[in-house]
């Protein structure tokens, strides 16, 4: 039987649902939420990621403040459809997003010039695998690691467990993670960092800072969104 017609017997028997509003689609985004994403366009920072005026490497938001990585990207807005997605693998356990929809845009803000030597995902603590099931971060990075043929990296791991950082301050966040991460074996070369949002970056930051103390190189942090 062809595979037009396997398709078609699946959705009339197991109905996809859109990751995002939940109408029935043919794919994990139905083309309403698919044209709704909330895509970071223009102008941006290099080293934050942030949208500005023009592009500059330095922007006024992050000038005076130490990031352990080199630079942070993002292709949409912590916001609408975006936050959605986010939310539908996070809390859902839509794994199907990280694949079809969250690697595709990531790899696209991606400098296809820049080799990287791995990719490694932001580890998440063992309670909250625990509660949870699985990283997000963790099942982002492996399909940005299989949309640029770079191997997964599994060594960084979280060594303590830190508070929700949703209501923290940016220098609250900055101690919370402090000291939280850690990894198991020595890194080398260009790293590739992954993780769902960049919000003040403490939490790539740290995990950069971290990479470099086992050898990196260099570290990149690449979400799949970042607030605005």
């Amino acid at each position: 039987m062809h595979e037009p017609y396997l398709d078609a017997l699946a959705d009339l028997f197991y109905p996809r649902r859109c990751a995002a509003c939940d109408r029935r689609s043919s794919d994990v985004l139905c083309r309403i939420c698919f044209d709704a994403l909330p895509r970071i366009e223009g102008p941006r920072c290099e080293r934050c990621g942030l949208p500005t005026a023009f592009e500059t490497y330095v922007c006024d938001a992050c000038a005076n403040v130490d990031f352990g990585f080199e630079t942070a990207k993002a292709p949409l807005k912590y916001e609408g459809t975006g936050k959605e997605v986010v939310h539908a693998l996070k809390y859902r356990g839509y794994r199907t997003v990280a694949e079809r929809v969250m690697a595709p845009l990531m790899v696209g803000v991606l400098d296809g010039e820049i080799h990287f030597d791995a990719v490694v995902p932001v580890p998440l603590h063992r309670s909250r695998m625990r509660r949870r099931g699985f990283n997000q971060a963790a099942l982002m990075a492996g399909a940005v690691a299989n949309e640029i043929n770079t191997p997964l990296s599994d060594r960084m791991e979280a060594v303590r467990k830190t508070r929700d950082q949703v209501e923290l301050t940016a220098q609250e966040r900055k101690t919370n993670v402090s000291g939280a991460f850690r990894s198991r074996e020595p890194v080398h070369g260009r790293i590739l960092l992954v993780d769902d949002v960049f919000t003040t970056g403490a939490t790539t930051s740290e995990c950069a800072e971290t990479l470099l103390h086992a050898g990196a190189s260099e570290v990149h942090a690449l979400t799949f969104c970042r607030t605005v």
